[in-house]
C-alpha cells in the first residue's frame, strides 16, 4: 500500500517474515507508482517496465538489460514497530532513534492487562496543527459533541490547569462529583453514584496526543479505572492529515462488547471533529480578511504547545 507522509509517497508492505518495510513508492525509471506493481518474494516489481527493488531499496533487476543503472536504489525509511504501531522516520536517517518514541506502555498499549481498540484511519483535509489544537481544548466537547458524548455539556465549565515537563505539555481537567452518565454506567455496571473523572489532553509530540484519564467513585475515592484515547497524527501534506485513534482501558479487559461500543462511538464523534476542523481550514485558505486572533484562558495549554512545536521545528531545521 502507499501512504503520503509529509509530502513523500511511501510504499508500505511486509516481507515474508513479517518485517515492516517503508520505502519510496515512485519508480526512479519513469515515476510509475510502485503500489500498482507486485511483490515478488520480499522484493517489489514495478508494474510498468519490471524494475525490481529489494526491501532495502536496492534495485535488483532490470528485465531489459543485464545490469542495473547507477543511482537506481529507492529511499528506504527507518521503521520501528512496537505496541501494534508502525513508526516511520522520514527525516535525516542519521537522526533516527527509537529512543525518541513515547512510552506507549504507560498509556496502555502493548500490554496484556489493558484492552486496546484500533479505530479506522480517517483523513482530514486540513493542516495537522488544527487537529492538535482541537484535541488540546476539550471544552469543544460541550458544543461540537453536545449530542454524542454523554455528560459532555459539563466539560467546558471544569477548571483547567497546565502541567509542563521536558517530555509533554498536559492540559488538566479534573471533573469532580459528576453524575454517573450512561457511558459510565456501561463501563462500570452498578456505578450509580457520582464520579470523579480526569479529562487530560497531553501533547507528547506532533505525532501523538493522549486524552482521557482516571475515574473514581466521588464519595469514597475508590478507583474505577483509566480510559485513554491515543490520537496518532501523520501529516500527509500542508493541508491534509491522516488520523488514527487507539482506545486503551485497564478495566473490563475481557469485555469485547465494550470495545465495540467504543468504536461505534468513535464513528459518531470523529465526523463532528472533522467537520469543524475542515471548516476552519476552508476559512484559512479563503481570501477573507481574518480578524485578529483572540484566546481564552483555557487556551493557555494550546498556546504553550504552539510555542513548543515551533521550537521543535526550528531545532530540526537547524540540524538538517
Amino acid at each position: 500500500m502507499m501512504r503520503e507522509i509529509l509530502g513523500e509517497r511511501v510504499l508500505l508492505y511486509r516481507t515474508k517474515a513479517g518485517e515492516a518495510v517503508a520505502m519510496s513508492a515512485i519508480c526512479p525509471h519513469r515515476a510509475y507508482p510502485l503500489e500498482q506493481g507486485q511483490r515478488v518474494g520480499d522484493a517489489v516489481q514495478c508494474g510498468y517496465h519490471g524494475f525490481t527493488f529489494g526491501p532495502d531499496g536496492t534495485c535488483l533487476r532490470v528485465p531489459s538489460q543485464s545490469g542495473v543503472p547507477q543511482k537506481s536504489s529507492l529511499r528506504r525509511y527507518p521503521v520501528v514497530e512496537t505496541a501494534g504501531l508502525v513508526w516511520v522516520w522520514t527525516g535525516d536517517v542519521d537522526m533516527a532513534s527509537s529512543a525518541q518514541l513515547p512510552d506507549l506502555a504507560a498509556m496502555g498499549l502493548g500490554r496484556d492487562d489493558w484492552a486496546v481498540e484500533q479505530h479506522a484511519l480517517v483523513t482530514i483535509n486540513a493542516r495537522y496543527t488544527l487537529l492538535i489544537e482541537n484535541l488540546l481544548d476539550l471544552s469543544h466537547v460541550s458544543f461540537i459533541h453536545a449530542t454524542t458524548i454523554p455528560g459532555g455539556e459539563m466539560v467546558a465549565s471544569i477548571p483547567v490547569s497546565v502541567e509542563e515537563t521536558a517530555q509533554s505539555i498536559t492540559v488538566v481537567r479534573k471533573g469532580q462529583n459528576l453524575p454517573a452518565n450512561p457511558l459510565i454506567k456501561m463501563q462500570f455496571p452498578g456505578q450509580e453514584d457520582p464520579v470523579n473523572q480526569d479529562f487530560d489532553a497531553e501533547y507528547i509530540s506532533p505525532a501523538l496526543v493522549r486524552t482521557g484519564g482516571a475515574m473514581s467513585d466521588a464519595a469514597s475515592g475508590r478507583p474505577l479505572g483509566t480510559q485513554n484515547y491515543i490520537h496518532l497524527i501523520t501529516p500527509a501534506s500542508p493541508t491534509r492529515v491522516h488520523y488514527f485513534v487507539n482506545t486503551a482501558r485497564d478495566f473490563a479487559v475481557n469485555n469485547p462488547a465494550l470495545g465495540q461500543m467504543q468504536i461505534a462511538m468513535g464513528t459518531k464523534i470523529q465526523p463532528e471533529d472533522i467537520a469543524a476542523i475542515e471548516a476552519i481550514e476552508l476559512v484559512l485558505q479563503s481570501d477573507a480578511t481574518l480578524p485578529t486572533e483572540i484566546s481564552a484562558r483555557v487556551d493557555n495549554g494550546a498556546l504553550k504547545v504552539r510555542r513548543r512545536l515551533e521550537m521543535q521545528i526550528k531545532s530540526e531545521q537547524a540540524t538538517a
